[in-house]
């Protein structure tokens, strides 16, 4: 047998090897620390080795490529060593090292390229390989020593074997490029041993794997990357078994060889057409690989991102609908329905679907073996299982639509705590895969993040339409107020006519009462009628303002005093309002004060704003009750006549007018209100 062909066979082995290494390291995710770049720089060498055979047995006769996948070789195990050892060196000794004598790398391969005397046709690339190739194996050999100089103590029984595999390869492969350079050409036999010498240090490599040493990297590959590299060296592998058929049917084939190879080729093509073009085969090789290779099975930031941003898509609406989506891609499913509770109804009725007509009349008790099932176990409940294995779920009796339709799947309770918000129908994938612990337990997380998102949202529907209502009663509680007021100054008119219903004057007043209590209900009505629109504001003078709500409650004692004003003072106001709200607080000061009392009314101007006083000598309150229940709506100590909201009201407008109502009282020593309202321009 030639040296060639021996020399094709070790390296055949080589590559062999270092794919199964390729798949070991992939196996071993869990140790992201080493796995992801070392697993490359092995697919790497498997794909040196085979161009290595392939080239050797003469199936590829490319020198340039030969050049490129040395160099390759020697520059990903580079971009490894010096990975790990930036995560060692966290001082920065080392790299400041290598920064300060880099200018001496390439004068060294400066002088290497002199030294070298390849000659021959290919002198340029024989040159490129022994030179670049020596210079590579001689760093790698520096990186290798720096690494186990290092490494933690803890870590050195496992690092040293990997240390001992990587400095083997290249220390062999400095040996042989270097006496190439000092005495050319490169040895044949050298040359045919390397694949044999790299084989063989596969096995301390695999060890070392097996060990677990920790490096702690801080850069790291993406796990696409991965997933794409193990394509890489499936497509690697597919090609080398390729051309070696090809070689041996050139071999053996005699004068069929060309009619083989072309049917060979053609049903290697068609293989490769198949499953590029199938979901279904894909989908199987995936699962596969998913398997096979990674210890977990999901990227959950990438999952958890995509989860987030999904429910983040639409609006309060589109809630129940975006919640089965985001479930749903997280395992492939096409589609999907929603069961939820709604306020005040214990069954769970179907509120949101994706992809899926919904199920409008089907809905599933509080009561039901369903839902207990899931109250007690809160497992996700595997359709396809059930079916197979009925024990397992003890006699788990489901709805109607549940039990019949083929399509659905899995069911992922929704919880709140221990208490079942509801649940979600998924339907079946285009390939089933195999559940394990990692699909239902992040199955269950989502889905209790999904049963949170849809509760939510429905509290968020309920406040609102509590706002609303609110509104509503906030503006009937003022309007029963100031109805409140009006019938009191109407009771008062017919509880006097019969004693002075022949004065000419108590008729006159009478009639003026009446007309002033016509205009309020017409302006309150106006008010209703203009719904949430803000009241007009118009020029109002403070002191007309004031003579009125004194005259109109002069009738009782004491009779508030008013000094009256120097001049008009005028601010942007309702009259109305600004009226109602000073009569309020005349009547308070008149209900506290006895007969004898004093009330005072006073105004003035300062700072920009009028100041009115309303001043009494009545029996106080404290500040338990100013702080506590003074300002509190619906609070009153008048009994079931009273609304209880007039101080709410009255502090409310002088806040919507850009004031504010101040109160100061002592038990027995009397109250004091203090309006302040900004002057108009």
């Amino acid at each position: 047998m030639a040296t060639a062909q021996i020399a094709a066979i070790g390296y055949s082995s080589a590559g062999a090897l270092f794919l199964l290494l390729t798949v070991l390291l992939l196996s071993r995710w869990r140790d992201r620390s080493k796995s992801p770049i070392l697993a490359l720089a092995s697919l790497v060498t498997a794909l040196w080795a085979g161009t290595q055979s392939a080239s050797l047995a003469g199936t590829v006769s490319i020198p340039s490529l030969n050049v490129i996948t040395e160099l390759s070789r020697g520059t990903i195990w580079l971009v490894a060593l010096a990975l790990i050892l930036r995560s060692l060196d966290t001082a920065g000794t080392i790299q400041s090292r290598f920064r300060r004598y880099g200018l001496l790398l390439p004068m060294a391969m400066a002088g290497l390229v002199l030294l070298s005397r390849s000659g021959g046709q290919n002198g340029a690339l024989n040159t490129t390989l022994v030179v670049g190739s020596f210079t590579m194996a001689s760093l790698i050999l520096v990186l290798i020593e720096q690494i186990y100089r290092n490494t933690p103590p803890d870590s050195k029984s496992g690092i040293r074997y990997f240390c001992v595999a990587v400095a083997g390869m290249f220390l062999y492969d400095a040996l042989m490029f270097g006496s190439a350079i000092l005495a050319p050409p490169l040895r044949p036999d050298l040359w045919a041993a390397r694949g044999f010498v790299n084989a063989l240090l596969v096995v301390p490599l695999a060890y070392s794997v097996g060990r677990r040493f920790r490096l702690s990297l801080n850069t790291l590959l993406p796990r696409q990357i991965l997933f794409y590299s193990f394509t890489l060296a499936v497509i690697g592998g597919a090609l080398l078994l390729v051309l070696t058929g090809d070689f041996y049917i050139r071999r053996v084939g005699g004068t069929w060889a060309e009619v083989l190879r072309i049917v060979f080729l053609v049903a290697v093509l068609l293989v490769a057409v198949m499953l590029l073009v199938s979901p279904l085969m894909r989908a199987r090789a995936r699962v596969l690989l998913m398997k096979a290779l990674f210890q977990y099975k999901y990227d959950y930031r990438r999952e958890w991102l995509r989860f987030i941003a999904t429910l983040s898509e639409s609006g309060a609406e589109q809630v129940p609908t975006t919640a089965v989506r985001a479930v749903a891609q997280i395992v492939d499913s096409p589609g999907g329905v929603v069961w939820a509770q709604q306020a005040g109804d214990p069954d769970y009725v179907p509120v949101g679907s994706w992809r899926y007509p919904l199920p409008l009349q089907l809905a599933i008790g509080s009561d039901s073996s369903l839902v207990a099932f899931l109250n007690e176990r809160q497992w996700i409940i595997d359709l396809s299982e059930m079916k197979e294995f009925p024990e397992r779920y003890e006699g788990l009796e489901l709805g109607e639509l549940l039990q019949d339709e083929d399509d659905w799947w899995l069911i992922v309770p929704m919880l709140l705590g221990n208490r079942l918000s509801g649940f979600i129908v998924l339907l079946k994938p285009r390939m089933v895969p195999v559940l394990n612990f990692e699909d239902h337990d992040l199955l269950k997380t989502v889905g209790r993040h999904v049963g949170t998102h849809i509760d939510q949202a429905e509290a968020d529907r309920r406040l609102a339409e509590a706002s609303q209502f609110g509104a509503y009663n906030r503006l009937t509680a003022f309007l029963m107020h100031d109805l409140n007021n009006l019938i009191a100054q109407q009771s008062l008119v017919v509880k006097n006519a019969e004693r002075f219903r022949d004065n000419p004057d108590f008729v006159d007043d009478a009639i003026d009462t009446i007309a002033h209590s016509v205009s309020r209900m017409r302006r309150l009505m106006e008010q209703l009628s203009s719904g949430s629109k803000p009241p007009v504001k118009r020029r109002v003078n403070v002191c007309s303002v004031l003579s009125n709500a004194i005259e109109r409650n002069s009738h009782r004692e004491p009779v508030p005093e008013f000094a009256g004003c120097d001049e008009d003072i005028m601010v942007l106001a309702d009259a109305d309002r600004l009226s109602m709200v000073i009569e309020h607080l005349l009547r308070n000061a008149q209900e506290a004060t006895p007969a004898n009392g004093q009330i005072t009314v006073e105004v003035k101007t300062a700072g920009g704003m009028v100041v009115i006083s309303i001043v009494d000598t009545g029996c106080g309150m404290s500040q338990d009750f100013i702080r506590d229940r003074l300002f509190r709506p619906f609070d009153s100590t008048k009994g079931s006549q009273s609304m209880g909201i007039g101080a709410y009201q009255a502090r409310d407008y002088a806040s919507a007018l850009g004031g504010r109502l101040d109160v100061r009282s002592a038990v027995g020593e009397g109250t004091t209100f203090i309006l302040r309202l900004p002057l108009a321009d």
